[in-house]
């Protein structure tokens, strides 16, 4: 267990301690899986290596191909290319039957700046290596976004 620590640790340090979601994914699933191989009474060193390794490609794909990714570039899509008026956009993985809604209700300027007012509803359900982690996230959150000149979207936080 204490060479399970240490591996961990080295890896955040090789990766300078940037916590990615693919980082997170690799990680998760690594400990997810060598705690399953250990828990099946696997006791092979090179047994549990494969299973740490195994668990840490399949965690890391899973989150960063995520929907919330899905999710984040339906959104980004919908504001640079949506109609000025109250529009929306769906969006559905039949792989995982996870979903949102897009909806912008106004576009106004700030001055120079281009901003729309939204929500925005996600129904995400996290799947292996997540287990018993996160969960089902259901919300939807309401907010103001600008585009600043560069083509970036911000949340918009001012008066």
């Amino acid at each position: 267990m204490h060479r399970i620590i240490l591996i961990l640790i080295a890896g955040l340090l090789v990766t300078n301690c940037q916590a990615t979601r693919s980082n997170v994914g690799a990680t998760l699933g690594a400990t997810t899986t060598t705690g399953a191989c250990v828990s099946m009474g696997i006791n092979d060193p090179y047994a549990i290596a494969a299973c740490a390794v195994t668990g840490a490609f399949a965690g890391a794909e899973i989150m960063y191909n995520s929907d919330y990714d899905v999710h984040n570039a339906t959104f980004v899509d919908h504001l640079n290319h949506g109609p000025s008026t109250s529009s929306y956009t769906n969006w559905f993985n039949q792989k995982t039957g996870n979903s949102g809604i897009i909806h912008t209700t106004r576009s106004y300027h700030k001055g120079p700046i281009k901003c729309k007012d939204y929500s925005a509803t996600v129904d995400i359900s996290n799947r292996w290596p997540l287990v018993g982690i996160g969960g089902v996230n259901r919300n939807t959150i309401f907010g103001i976004t600008c585009q600043m000149p560069d083509g970036r979207w911000v949340e918009w936080k001012g008066n």
